[in-house]
């Protein structure tokens, strides 16, 4: 087929990009699915966690209608159950603890979720006791993660991270939800496996808040394969 003009051939190239993108619409749109069916599955999981540690927690649930890509659903649910242990262990305080620092004897965990663009941003937030970053620096100089003249010179949110470092934990005794140093390290795993970000940001005495940033899709990429006679 002979072309009469560049634009012919501009128009053709046109149409195929359109043609192509709502392909990939149409499959992404058969692959999606609600967050709400991880979720849905919380409020249980932190309902026996104050049970488990005589907490009084509450769940907050936001953007569960919010939908990603199959695959993203299946490896975002284990960090997902980690960080709400560690903050339902870790940052919420028990009663006594918050009535004395003039806080309600309910601890509060949020869970959000929405769509940025091509990405989801989920959020993760306490009211608990907030990280200490002096603990941390201390448990990861002990570690030998950095020494103590390093983390004197990195600022909070790289101390914090330590957090997700194999092997790492506060926890002054092993118990069956805590001391280990398990859970956070597969946050950073699988984290890592879609592609995304954790951020961490906390304020000792207010809460702590954990943010992903994972993209729409992981099993969908842009690409166009060409071929020439018998070479592709």
């Amino acid at each position: 087929m002979l072309f009469r003009s560049k634009e012919d051939i501009n128009s053709m190239a046109g149409d195929l990009d359109r043609l192509t993108s709502e392909l990939q619409v149409g499959v992404m749109r058969t692959r999606m699915q609600p967050l709400s069916k991880l979720f849905d599955r919380y409020p249980r999981v932190i309902r026996d966690l104050a049970r488990i540690t005589n907490k009084k927690i509450d769940l907050r649930i936001t953007g569960k209608e919010t939908e990603v890509d199959k695959s993203v659903l299946e490896l975002l649910s284990d960090p997902l159950v980690h960080i709400l242990r560690n903050g339902a262990d870790h940052g919420i305080e028990n009663p006594e603890k918050r009535t004395a620092a003039g806080k309600p004897e309910q601890g509060v965990i949020w869970l959000s979720a929405e769509h940025q663009g091509g990405h989801v941003r989920v959020e993760i937030r306490d009211d608990g006791k907030g990280l200490d970053r002096e603990v941390l620096g201390r448990k990861a100089v002990e570690k030998g993660l950095a020494t103590a003249e390093q983390v004197a010179q990195m600022p909070d949110e790289e101390v914090f991270r330590f957090i997700f470092a194999a092997g790492f934990s506060t926890a002054e005794k092993v118990t069956d939800l805590s001391g280990r140093g398990v859970g956070m390290d597969v946050v950073r795993t699988n984290i890592a496996k879609l592609n995304g970000q954790v951020s961490i940001s906390s304020t000792k005495g207010k809460g702590t808040s954990i943010e992903i940033l994972i993209p729409l899709t992981v099993a969908i990429l842009p690409a166009m394969l060409v071929g020439v006679g018998k070479q592709n």
